[in-house]
């Protein structure tokens, strides 16, 4: 469906002066965390020089969506992944005048020329045609004298009167700015994760903005959840349990279902399966009152996160590798939760992390929530070694291969001198890669398995022993909402967790890139996760909703 109309005769934006937009996109900054990712170094300042440029145009010239479906403006996450991958100048304005701009909506003004203040800022919420307004609002917030990030956040994030707010007078929408953080894929918490990792205050007012304009849909999930009745309850964790202890759970739940839902199911689902997806949520007992808390939440997150996209996406070795597009926001939103987090207090760090579970097991289900077969997904050779003739994909790179000389160590022949770190080739291929999700993908795995690739078969079973016991919670479906056949919904096997160890995040980095195409070795660009086969489809719906109406 189209998310708005568009006003008849857009009036375009005055453009910033140079003096504004050098302080709204600033040298970036070094990662406020150590749990964020390092970067790779660039060959010296014409890649930054190239990245400030293309961020600012990127800023002054186009919307947030770049059509009337909802499809976000990904070129700001696009330059940015790369040039912290390393990219040349060159590389980088080439991936926003090449992959970006031929299909940006231009930025204009809102309708009558509104001013968002304090005292219509909940008036507009929702509506895209008001998205430059809000970016004005919050540009005056970031550059204010003394403003810092976590002041921001916290307010328009986190507090109660931007969320559920019991003194709104009676019919005006509560401003559920947390719900509409991690609204369509997270795309609000991904782009002002970047200017909390990158310290660029522009990404972070037009973070807030996408933000302002998301839907609050998912009412039922997060702001029920985490905002319920009285603002200022606290939650209050039970013994701890396991995100994954709890997606082992879901699996055997024979009341979700096994196939993806379509669009119009969405908001079917959140009518009668809403409250049971919620009492799941609940049973996360992510109380943050330290450092080391984070980390232990974090880490959960990042391996819950993991094998939802990865392992959820894989069906055996000699089948196409689905690389779901959906739950792969998961993955790359998940990466900037320790950027974001470092800006919060402990509360809010809280309600972040359990908003994003809230949200990633819910797009899991959406997907079907697909079974997680670990014994056969880890049985496969690891890339360099080469992998049996009947795997749809080969786990050596096509193309001509180096020939090192017989005194490197291993000798000359060795796959693991021919390929001696896997991850470098396949982050090369990223950041020539034309698809703008690949490279937020690949970085996002290639930290998780800096930060845990260590971990040996075992530890989690050893983890989820000490994780407290749950079962299905009796929580009732409610009537009026999705409807669907009894062979639809079943029950699934509890995951073999015995074999899951830390290559899992090279496993799905490396599957991910075969499934889009080793351009940088001469393999075509696949077409997988290209914006235009999901316009493709959303025109098609609108096209049948329309005859099926007539």
């Amino acid at each position: 469906m189209v998310n708005t109309i568009p006003p008849a005769n857009p009036i375009p934006v005055a453009p910033s002066p140079a003096e504004v937009l050098a302080r709204l996109f600033p040298t970036p900054s070094l990662p406020p965390s150590v749990l964020a990712p390092a970067r790779l170094p660039n060959a010296g300042p014409g890649p930054t020089a190239a990245l400030l440029k293309t961020l600012k145009d990127n800023h002054e010239r186009s919307h947030v969506f770049f059509n009337y479906y909802s499809f976000h403006n990904h070129a700001a996450h696009h330059l940015l992944a790369i040039w912290a991958l390393g990219a040349s100048g060159p590389l980088i304005t080439a991936a926003y005048e090449d992959t970006h701009l031929d299909h940006m909506r231009d930025a204009f003004q809102a309708p009558d020329c509104v001013v968002i203040t304090d005292d219509n800022f909940h008036d507009y919420l929702g509506d895209e045609n008001y998205y430059n307004a809000y970016l004005d609002y919050f540009h005056k917030l970031v550059l204010a004298p003394g403003a810092t990030t976590s002041n921001i956040l916290e307010k328009y994030i986190f507090s109660s009167e931007y969320n559920i707010d019991d003194s709104l007078a009676s019919g005006k929408q509560q401003p559920e700015m947390l719900n509409r953080f991690v609204e369509i894929l997270i795309h609000p918490l991904i782009h002002t994760g970047y200017g909390a990792e990158f310290g660029l205050p522009g990404m972070l007012a037009e973070g807030l903005a996408q933000a302002s304009v998301h839907p609050a849909r998912a009412t039922v999930l997060v702001s029920r959840l985490l905002f319920p009745g009285n603002p200022d309850s606290q939650y209050r964790p039970k013994s701890h349990v396991h995100a994954l202890a709890i997606l082992s759970q879901m699996l055997v739940d024979g009341r979700f279902w096994t196939r993806s839902l379509e669009k119009h199911e969405f908001e079917a689902m959140l009518v009668s399966h809403g409250e049971l997806i919620n009492s799941y949520g609940e049973m996360w007992t992510c109380e943050i009152n330290s450092q080391e808390d984070f980390n232990r939440h974090f880490e959960e997150l990042v391996w819950a996160s993991t094998l939802m996209y990865g392992v959820g996406s894989w069906d055996g070795e000699s089948e196409d590798y689905r690389a779901d597009f959906f739950t792969m926001h998961i993955v790359t939103s998940c990466l900037f939760l320790p950027s974001l987090c470092a800006h919060l207090s402990y509360r809010s760090q809280s309600l972040l992390l359990r908003a994003h579970f809230l949200v990633s097991i819910t797009w899991w289900l959406v997907r079907g929530r697909p079974a997680l077969p670990l014994r056969k997904f880890f049985a496969a050779p690891l890339a360099p070694l080469p992998s049996p003739a009947h795997f749809k994909y080969a786990t050596t790179l096509p193309g001509v291969l180096p020939q090192p000389a017989a005194s490197a160590l291993l000798g000359g022949d060795s796959p693991h001198v021919v390929t001696p770190n896997v991850w470098y080739p396949l982050l090369q291929n990223t950041i020539v890669h034309p698809n703008e999700h690949l490279c937020k993908c690949q970085r996002a795995l290639a930290h998780f398995a800096i930060l845990y690739g260590h971990r040996e078969a075992g530890f989690m079973s050893e983890a989820l022993s000490s994780s407290a016991a749950i079962s299905c919670p009796d929580t009732a479906l409610l009537p009026g909402g999705l409807e669907l056949a009894k062979d639809e919904c079943k029950a699934l096997e509890v995951p073999e967790w015995e074999f899951l160890d830390g290559s899992v995040f090279l496993r799905v980095a490396w599957l991910t890139g075969a499934a889009l195409g080793w351009v940088r070795d001469g393999e075509p660009n696949t077409g997988a996760w290209d914006y235009q086969e999901f316009e493709k489809v959303a025109l098609e719906r609108d096209a049948l909703e329309a005859k099926m109406n007539a």
